[in-house]
């Protein structure tokens, strides 16, 4: 092939594609939860109990066309220019079906706005995606805008990629200085996210997880059914060294001899811990909270115990020098979070926390009862309440969980800086601390982030940058798991 031929190849495909491939993943990531997330968040909810004889059940959610509602109460369509000129959000409302149940009877269905939903320009929620150059220009667009993010109080925000640690996968490591080997596993199930840390200290095994801190190892296999040393040591142990270790810290707690001794020595760690009594909180933490997203039934326990099992393995294995501990900053272990991430934390978080969507219509119900009044639908939905948080939240970039910058203005300076900008991916690492291999050029990032493209001074190696021609993969959806795991197992 002649020079002059592979120009003009390359020359079509950064005028063509770049543009979409720069921002394809984030408009994929917020259509998946658009397209099938948001749905998934009203299923969890499903029923909302107002009192014995009525309450309601949740059933389809549908998203608008962005409209403006003007003071004399008229409702028109709105274009993402306007929103620029006059400072207002580009946002889709947001309804739900909800179908009131009295005494077991449903009722008709009524159509309730939930919320004004932030739209992200050239994603299917934006009508402006379908039109051709021309129609484009006649509205103040510019035609070769690739999107992908908001018009929050008419200024351009996005939200960047976040880097962190892969869930429900175990990495683990060795602590040269402190001279301890650790695992470290993010249990996720629906976005909630439950930490763990197994250590080896002194040859024994301790465990942290939910408000438990270093609790034996040997214990909590006891309370999941390993109940006897013969069990616990086939379990963890393949060769003759290693019995050694397992036997070591079976003997540091030989008081513990089964699986009651065992749940009877976890309740000292739950004491004044909630309403339940101790048995109900240790149950209630092995089952909801240890490995949550391998099972939460009373039966997944035994699951647990054998992963736990497969853990110590490797951890003692590690700390014997048998196998290499693993590279945390390897990206295999990282994955990146991006738009429909962010918009399914925050808005489980409105609709399923502690003070969420049914408890405020609960209270709303009771409240408008007391006074002797007949609720009307709409008015148990604070439709206002939840729009505000979710623009407050991409206005200032302070999201769940405390995290911040997750939300940042566009950098518009040129075309190329606003790609640059689009493309950014963060750690949540503290700038004011060292963290020197997490700053470093790994092999790893070798044509997936660019090797200069990174901020000098305090936060050099943690913002960094994806490579031009690099993209994300959307992953595996829950039938697709399936299909892998049913054709791996059928293997087996």
């Amino acid at each position: 092939m002649k020079d002059r031929d592979l120009y003009e190849g390359f020359k079509k495909i950064v005028e063509r594609d770049l543009p979409n491939m720069v921002v394809s993943y984030n408009l994929d990531s917020y259509n998946k939860f658009v397209l099938e997330r948001a749905q998934k968040i009203i299923d969890e909810i499903g029923i909302i109990p107002l009192d014995e004889n009525v309450k309601l059940l949740l059933w389809k959610i549908e998203f608008g066309s962005p409209v403006l509602k003007e003071a004399d109460g008229y409702d028109r369509e709105i274009t993402p220019m306007e929103t620029r000129i006059r400072g207002l959000n580009y946002a889709s409302t947001l309804y739900i079906y909800v179908v009131p149940v009295v005494e077991d009877v449903h009722q008709e269905p009524e159509k309730i706005k939930l919320c004004d939903f932030p739209i992200m320009l050239k994603s299917v929620l934006d009508p402006t995606r379908n039109l051709n150059k021309d129609e484009l220009i006649k509205i103040g667009e510019d035609p070769y805008d690739p999107g992908g993010y908001f018009m929050i109080n008419g200024t351009e925000k996005i939200i960047v990629g976040v880097e962190e640690v892969a869930n429900n996968r175990m990495v683990i490591t060795k602590e040269e200085k402190k001279n301890i080997e650790m695992a470290r596993i993010n249990s996720e199930k629906n976005q909630y996210i439950q930490r763990h840390m197994i250590e080896r200290k002194d040859r024994t095994l301790y465990m942290n997880f939910s408000n438990l801190r270093n609790v034996p190892m040997i214990v909590v296999l006891r309370a999941l059914g390993l109940e006897t040393d013969q069990k616990i040591v086939l379990a963890v142990s393949n060769n003759q060294k290693m019995d050694e270790e397992v036997l070591t810290n079976i003997y540091e707690f030989e008081e513990v001899k089964n699986k009651e001794d065992a749940l009877e020595y976890l309740e000292r760690f739950v004491k004044g811990m909630g309403k339940e009594t101790p048995e109900q909180r240790v149950q209630n933490l092995l089952n909801n909270f240890l490995l949550h997203h391998i099972g939460t039934e009373e039966k997944d326990q035994i699951v647990k115990a054998n992963y736990l099992s497969h853990v110590a393995n490797r951890v003692i294995k590690v700390g014997l020098g048998m196998q290499r501990g693993d590279d945390i900053d390897h990206l295999a272990n990282k994955r990146i979070r991006l738009t429909g991430y962010f918009l399914d934390i925050l808005l489980r978080s409105l609709l399923l926390g502690k003070n969420g969507l049914s408890s405020r219509i609960r209270y709303n119900y009771q409240r408008l009862t007391r006074r002797k009044k007949t609720p009307v639908v709409q008015a148990l939905f604070e439709s206002n309440y939840i729009s505000k948080r979710i623009i407050s939240a991409l206005a200032t970039g302070m999201w769940v969980g405390g995290r911040s910058g997750v939300a940042q203005r566009l950098d518009r300076v040129n075309y190329v800086r606003r790609l640059s900008n689009m493309r950014a991916v963060i750690s949540m690492l503290s700038s004011s601390q060292e963290h020197l291999e997490a700053r470093e050029l790994h092999g790893t990032h070798w044509g997936k982030y660019c090797a200069q493209e990174t901020p000098e001074g305090a936060h050099i190696g943690l913002r960094k940058h994806l490579a031009n021609m690099a993209t994300i993969s959307k992953g595996l959806n829950d039938e697709e798991n399936k299909k892998v795991l049913d054709f791996v197992l059928n293997r087996l």
